[in-house]
């Protein structure tokens, strides 16, 4: 092992870290999370979380960029590799993995009300994750019906996702799962996306 390489000390610490930034940007916010306080919930002073992260706006990012939108990432690959994928199957793998990560679900959709603020730290992300998920999908050369709009059904499937997960958050004893069924049979309807879904 280089002398580089995490040690499965740091791993954990640095999980411990993400777990508890997780919760606290769910529950109080970017604004109402001081690093002090993760600082406190992992046993580290506020030097040791940022040696970890490096700064708050650095654990922002992290915890979006590659905690949250990581398996996502990996699910989009995937459909790229196929040769004719369905949108509806992409769909139905991005609600699973966020019905078992609820906490992670409920940070995301807190940073994203607060980001309405353009001063906020997390303005463009925000801003720009629909136009690049979206431009990055039309790449995918996806099996849909004749005359289907893909950058329509892709936009219309992000909204009904933002939508259906705050509901599921407000009701956690909903199936996330169940709840998306519902919407498919608005975004494919039948008979036209008979095939394609």
């Amino acid at each position: 092992m280089s002398s580089n390489s995490p040690t499965p000390q740091a791993d954990d610490r640095r999980n411990a870290i993400i777990e508890a930034t997780v919760d606290s940007f769910g529950k109080l916010g970017y604004y109402g999370t001081s690093l002090q306080r993760i600082a406190t919930e992992v046993g580290l002073t506020k030097a040791g979380v940022l040696h970890y992260v490096g700064s708050k706006e650095g654990l922002l990012s992290l915890v979006l960029s590659e905690v949250y939108d990581g398996e996502n990432l990996d699910i989009m690959t995937a459909m790229v590799a196929k040769s004719r994928p369905l949108i509806a199957d992409m769909w139905r793998k991005v609600v699973a993995i966020n019905a078992k990560r609820p906490a992670l679900v409920h940070m995301f959709s807190t940073l994203s009300a607060e980001a309405l603020d353009p001063e906020h730290p997390a303005h463009e992300y925000f801003v720009n994750r629909e136009r690049q998920t979206v431009s990055s999908a039309l790449n995918i050369n996806w099996s849909v019906p004749d005359g289907v709009n893909v950058e329509h059904v892709l936009q219309a499937g992000l909204s009904m996702m933002d939508g259906i997960q705050l509901r599921w958050l407000r009701s956690p004893d909903q199936d996330l799962n169940a709840m998306w069924a519902d919407c498919e049979e608005v975004l494919f309807p039948l008979p036209q996306w008979n095939g394609y879904r």
